[in-house]
């Protein structure tokens, strides 16, 4: 059902400029030190928006959303240190901006439209794209923002805010007994996994921009940085990035098939089979062997998911509000993905709402009628796969959000055109 309160006498249409600024401003927004924060000023612009214009449409599968993030509340009781509380209302940050994004663009169809959203994200994967190459050619480099520098001193000796405010290009591994380090891209994001998390969601939006442009430029600009952006994700050696790409791939395939649509699936075809051979040109799978060889991630993540599980079930109902150092590991319990971020954080009940949102989205929104459309479903299918592995930042986050609301919002509409009784012919009476 469709919860809707038609908006007040007089208000205009909701602008897209909030939300282009959020997503085509990241390419700004990094270097000055403002991702964790600027969404969710933007996000108070909307809501602000949202409340003046008076009226708001609640569509199916974004209710788990906002549940989710009303159930994260009390979960912070469980918080046990300045630190975690400081990490806790950070992600409550985000998670509030993205549920307020949600609500937007799925009550903003005049201006918020497709093309916008696809071109905003586009710039969003050039600037993971450009990044990635950071990380390749000077993986050592290093920057303080203009934010990091108003960031006291002590603040800035913890990991995370260091990481947040003193970028870096890469991450440099050096597991015992490697011959040399393994320089993995991360730049515009934390952590080397958040770039591959990206890439797997953001790259089939960018096939969408390269099938629907009629502007020569963007097809050659967009076509030269897919090729180049198999070089950092070759040197990332992420394998669940590749997993969630050939996931993704195979999904669409499929679609086109299905639809008989031989001249998008022959292009999607050609571009899979020039990235493959330039990948198999940079021995990707020996460099996926090199770092295994010398790391014991595998082993490591599947006990670290076993003591994030069993941790989880002493505290079901509301998790443990933040992660928590491990009893055996290095990295912390409920991180090494989302879901198990989720699971330990926020307990079973929070795990089953996001899996209702993430999972309902792909469920509700499956019929898609284009290519286009099948593209970006790709993405939530890809989001599926990579949630087990990898967190999400931000831009991730907003990345998910923004398709899930979109797609949502054209199967609403789709419904609502198809209840609609047809329009009675006009009788003519001749006299």
């Amino acid at each position: 059902m469709v919860v809707v309160s038609e908006p007040a006498p007089g208000r205009g249409v909701l602008p897209a400029w909030p939300l282009l600024v959020v997503l085509a401003g990241f390419p700004l927004a990094w270097p000055l030190g403002l991702t964790a924060f600027a969404p969710a000023v933007l996000a108070v612009v909307m809501a602000v928006l949202l409340a003046r214009r008076g009226g708001c449409r609640l569509l199916p599968g974004v209710a788990p959303l906002l549940l989710f993030v009303a159930w994260t509340v009390p979960c912070g009781l469980m918080v046990d240190s300045g630190a975690r509380l400081a990490g806790w209302g950070l992600r409550q940050v985000t998670l509030a901006a993205v549920a307020i994004v949600v609500v937007y663009v799925t009550n903003a169809p005049e201006r918020v439209t497709r093309a916008r959203v696809i071109g905003a994200l586009t710039v969003v994967w050039a600037t993971v794209v450009v990044g990635g190459w950071l990380g390749v050619l000077a993986p050592d480099l290093t920057f303080t923002t203009p934010v990091g520098r108003l960031v006291p001193s002590g603040l800035l000796g913890n990991d995370l805010v260091h990481r947040m405010f003193v970028p870096t290009m890469a991450e440099v591994q050096t597991p015992w007994g490697a011959p040399a380090p393994f320089n993995r891209p991360a730049a515009p994001f934390l952590y080397a996994n958040g770039w591959g998390a990206a890439l797997v969601l953001l790259t089939p939006v960018t096939i969408a921009t390269l099938v629907t442009t009629r502007r020569a430029w963007v097809r050659w600009s967009v076509s030269i940085l897919l090729l180049a952006s198999v070089v950092p994700a070759v040197a990332s050696s992420n394998r669940g990035m590749f997993l969630g790409l050939g996931v993704s791939t195979v999904y669409v395939a499929v679609r086109l098939v299905a639809r008989a649509r031989g001249r998008t699936l022959m292009l999607l075809a050609a571009g899979a089979v020039v990235a493959t051979a330039l990948a198999v040109r940079l021995d990707v799978l020996a460099r996926i062997a090199d770092r295994q060889q010398y790391s014991t991630s595998t082993e490591g993540r599947m006990s670290l998911y076993a003591e994030t599980w069993h941790r989880t079930l002493q505290s079901p109902l509301l998790g443990w509000g933040a992660p928590r150092p491990s009893l055996r590991h290095e990295v912390s319990v409920g991180t090494q993905g989302y879901v198990w971020s989720v699971m330990f954080s926020y307990g079973l009940v929070g795990l089953v709402l996001v899996a209702l949102f993430l999972g309902g989205a792909v469920v509700r929104t499956w019929r898609v009628l284009d290519d286009t459309a099948i593209l970006l479903h790709a993405s939530l299918v890809g989001a599926v796969v990579i949630v087990v592995f990898y967190g999400l930042d931000v831009m991730q986050w907003l990345t998910i959000g923004s398709l899930a609301a979109l797609l949502l919002r054209e199967s609403a509409d789709r419904a609502v055109t198809a209840l609609r009784p047809p329009a009675r012919a006009p009788v003519v009476t001749v006299s």
